[in-house]
């Protein structure tokens, strides 16, 4: 009897508890795919961008609200700047369809969902019930003003189907988020104009071979200097060469190959002509972006560090290839040294006597043409041939052979005064080969020189532009921009607190913003206002039951998206967990009540005893 009348006292003290639980089961939900704040401008002002809410004060029948997003009506909505400079929200914002959905039930339950999210509330990254697109691309140029325009522009962050939704039963709500896709673009004057840079870079090497080439060039004096010492008579002849000497090389060529502009390992790719980089955000982080830790901040330091590195590291990798492609077309170069001297060397003048016969007869001449023999002879010049030198000499062959000493041809032809004389053209060879490496391959060469303009005109400015310390790519990205996934809220109300899932929060600097700051809330759920704990997403204790036919479900990603939900709880138990009163708390009072009754019955036999 005293037990009985024990367990009776318990259900009737929770009877009241559950009485006054059940009379004031009120909910409330929203759904809001685009909020925020922009250039000082409250988006949840804009009428374009209101949100869709539903509320129960416990007494109705189930209240629903369905709400497209109005995005027509963006491209007339005008945020203007503190400055007065006015902006249409359609050069920040350009969103797809999407849908915004709540729902209200008065047993204090509440659906909400906005995005990618069907007709009842379902939501996912694949297509999940026909559901709209739920993608937006944001231009952030606009947010981070002019302080970054030097080393970034069209800076856009791209959202695939970006879907939220959040599901909440008196005190206990739970979120969920999924995103198709999220990619970063933006192009850098930093690492542009490619081949305009390694042309400028190749300049002097240019230079170099233009130096070396011609009648009057290094190499043409080179010969000459030689020539005049092969022999003493040679110099003495007063002998000059008439060199020819080019080295063809086609660097272009060679280095052409290089320049493709487009480089990229997937997850990031980016043009060296035209800047432009494209980054996978969700493969950067794994593939499956919605599976991320609340609050999950994407622009770290790691994932920018991994994308601004891979870009420097590519291009002075590239440096170094096209360094060593310009040294092997140089030494490849064809190399062409054609001298020839032409020396004429007069001979000295010689005298004799010329005599002649002036006939026969008695007289002066006879006289004397007895004194002379009988003829009259007079004194005559007489000019000899001048005597030739000349030298032809062919030097054939590569740079590199030259250089090694292994030329095709290497060969000389030598006269001296009419005289076949033979001729070492080693000291010849030595000369040019000398004359090549100074101006090619050593020192202060072309290939130096080569090197320091690459680095000068390639490497340091993608390095400075990229991940220098001031006003770089990387400090736009890291401290200027915010980019977060799965954000969980709670703002607190008389009863408790309403829950908000944020699929997708971005935060940027603004030099116009008064306060510094833009952000801007991608695809947004709410439910409240009585919620005191927060659990996670399809686990036994997620309010969002799917015992409820009507009840939506969070779908997963992927093309075939499956059904993420929590398990089946007994009809009792879940009738019971929602009337206000802890289970284990009614237990332990049960158990305490019938604890108290065994002790008064087992006192009233001892006294009866």
């Amino acid at each position: 009897m005293t037990a009985a009348i024990a367990l009776g006292a318990g259900l009737a003290l929770a009877a009241p508890l559950a009485a006054s639980a059940d009379s004031t089961p009120n909910s409330y939900a929203l759904g809001q795919f685009l909020s925020g704040s922009l250039l000082g401008t409250n988006l949840d002002r804009i009428a374009a961008l209101e949100a869709t809410t539903a509320s129960n004060n416990g007494s109705q029948s189930r209240q629903v609200s369905r709400d497209p997003l109005g995005v027509s009506a963006l491209g007339t909505t005008v945020v203007k700047e503190p400055s007065g400079k006015q902006v249409n929200l359609s050069d920040v914002v350009n969103v797809g369809a999407v849908n915004q959905y709540a729902q209200a039930d008065s047993d204090g339950s509440s659906v909400a969902a906005s995005g990618a999210v069907s007709s009842d509330g379902g939501v996912g990254a694949g297509p999940v019930d026909s559901a709209p697109s739920g993608s937006a691309t944001l231009d952030l140029d606009s947010l981070l003003g002019s302080r970054f325009a030097g080393v970034l522009s069209d800076l856009k962050l791209q959202a695939d189907a970006a879907g939220a939704q959040a599901r909440g039963k008196l005190t206990v709500a739970s979120g969920d988020y999924s995103l198709a896709g999220l990619r970063l673009t933006f192009t850098s004057p930093a690492i542009a104009h490619l081949s305009s840079r390694v042309s400028s870079a190749l300049d002097p090497v240019e230079g170099e071979l233009g130096d070396l080439n011609g009648s009057d060039g290094a190499l043409a004096n080179a010969v000459n200097s030689v020539v005049k010492r092969i022999n003493p008579i040679l110099n003495l002849a007063g002998a000059g060469a008439s060199v020819h000497a080019q080295v063809t090389s086609d660097l272009d060529a060679a280095i052409k190959p290089l320049l493709t502009g487009s480089y990229g390992d997937g997850a990031v790719s980016f043009n060296l002509d035209t800047g432009a980089v494209s980054v996978d955000l969700a493969q950067l982080l794994g593939g499956d972006i919605s599976k991320e830790p609340v609050g999950t901040e994407v622009l770290s330091d790691t994932v920018v560090n991994q994308v601004l590195n891979g870009i420097t590291t590519t291009v002075a990798t590239l440096g170094d290839q096209i360094l060593a492609k310009a040294r092997t077309a140089l030494m490849k170069a064809r190399v062409d040294v054609d001298a020839t001297v032409d020396a004429s060397t007069p001979q000295s003048s010689g005298t004799g006597d010329n005599c002649a016969d002036t006939g026969s007869g008695s007289g002066l001449g006879d006289l004397v043409g007895g004194i002379v023999g009988g003829l009259p002879c007079t004194s005559a010049s007489k000019v000899l041939p001048d005597v030739k030198t000349s030298l032809d000499l062919h030097l054939h062959g590569t740079v590199g052979q030259l250089v090694d000493g292994t030329a095709s041809q290497a060969n000389g032809t030598l006269k001296l005064l009419g005289v076949p004389t033979s001729v070492n053209v080693g000291n010849i060879v030595d000369g040019v080969s000398s004359q090549l490496t100074n101006h090619l391959l050593d020192g202060s060469s072309a290939v130096s020189k080569l090197t320091r303009s690459l680095d000068t005109k390639l490497v340091k400015p993608a390095v400075t532009g990229l991940v220098g310390s001031n006003d770089s790519v990387k400090t736009a990205l890291t401290d200027a921009l915010s980019v977060k996934l799965n954000n969980q809220d709670m703002t607190p109300t008389g009863t408790g607190s309403i829950f908000t899932e944020t699929a997708l929060r971005v935060g940027a600097l603004s030099d116009a913003s008064p306060g510094g700051v833009a952000t801007l809330n991608l695809a947004q759920a709410s439910v409240g206002p009585n919620v005191t704990r927060v659990v996670a997403a399809g686990s036994p204790s997620d309010p969002g039951l799917p015992g409820d036919p009507e009840a939506p479900t969070l779908s997963g990603s992927g093309s075939n998206p499956g059904s993420v939900s929590a398990p089946i709880l007994p009809a009792a138990f879940a009738t019971m967990a929602f009337t206000g009163v802890s289970v284990a708390l009614l237990v332990a009072i049960m158990l305490a009540l019938l604890a108290a009754g065994a002790y008064l019955v087992r006192e009233g036999r001892r006294r009866q005893t």
